[in-house]
């Protein structure tokens, strides 16, 4: 789910996810199909979808017991589990402040490039930032998954393939890092679809012409931008032509630092990021349609 998508969600199918990333259903140890469990919970809404936590475990013990190779403990911490991870997923949705972006990578970038003390980057974000400990580790999570999800981009054959493999894809990562929600996972998919599918066509020089002109610069303001990314930069290395510029300025003493060139690097950060978010959410709309 792009951030800026008004797409809806299934609980039910939330709450099967939340089970299926779970390694004891990985290994084997519940036997659910999907299509029957699913309609069991929309059936049972109040018992499943609806419940406080009580209510939810009684429900999926006697879902869970007959079929679950486990013990009684490990059948009851795995309920915990999969509550907790059910209603991190509905959290998710309802408080756009906590959803994914890909605004934040580039934020981030940036903190990454000033000037500072070299400490453990989770204290100086906190420092520096009005957020608190776990919302900092939180987006340093994000981050490294997004990028591990970006290497199963870069390592296949083919965008084609990577769409076909999407499922058993997010599956994997999700089991690796259940703090991460299935819907962020699936945003993080959508945006680097997005990316792929515009390197496919376009060049670094054609989001730059098409920067200039959706927001009312001349070819001198183009030219200062442009020089950060030479003719027939593929859009696959904005993020690494911007972070070099980034280091640069950031390396320049204060009366030799260009701020006009930091001003247009941001807002062309800024057009990246729009236009892969708008492609992403016209693909997700498509599919949700389909």
């Amino acid at each position: 789910m792009v951030s800026e998508s008004l797409k809806q969600i299934d609980p039910a199918t939330l709450l099967w996810k939340a089970i299926s990333r779970q390694n004891e259903f990985q290994a084997g140890n519940l036997r659910l199909n999907p299509e029957i469990t699913i309609r069991t919970f929309k059936n049972q809404a109040k018992r499943y979808l609806q419940s406080e936590r009580y209510e939810f475990t009684v429900a999926m013990k006697e879902l869970l017991k007959p079929i679950a190779t486990l013990d009684n403990e490990k059948v009851e911490y795995l309920i915990f589990r999969i509550y907790e991870s059910f209603y991190r997923e509905l959290h998710y949705w309802e408080d756009p402040r906590s959803r994914f972006s890909i605004d934040i990578v580039f934020q981030f970038i940036e903190f990454l490039c000033t000037e500072g003390p070299k400490e453990d980057l989770a204290t100086v974000l906190q420092r520096e930032t009005s957020l608190n400990k776990k919302e900092v580790e939180s987006i340093i999570t994000h981050i490294k998954v997004f990028n591990k999800l970006g290497a199963y981009f870069t390592k296949s054959p083919s965008l084609k393939k990577t769409i076909e493999n999407g499922e058993p894809i997010l599956t994997t990562i999700a089991a690796a890092h259940t703090e991460v929600t299935w819907l962020a996972l699936e945003s993080m998919f959508y945006l680097l679809v997005a990316q792929h599918a515009l390197a496919s066509k376009y060049s670094c020089e054609s989001l730059l012409r098409g920067w200039m002109t959706e927001y009312g610069f001349d070819e001198n303001q183009y030219a200062v931008v442009a020089n950060y990314f030479p003719p027939g930069t593929s859009l696959h290395d904005f993020r690494g032509n911007y972070t070099s510029a980034l280091r640069t300025l950031h390396g320049l003493a204060n009366k030799e630092k260009p701020d006009y060139d930091l001003l247009l690097l941001r807002s062309i950060g800024n057009y990246f990021s729009s236009w892969i978010v708008r492609v992403a959410h016209q693909m997700e709309a498509g599919y949700q349609a389909a």
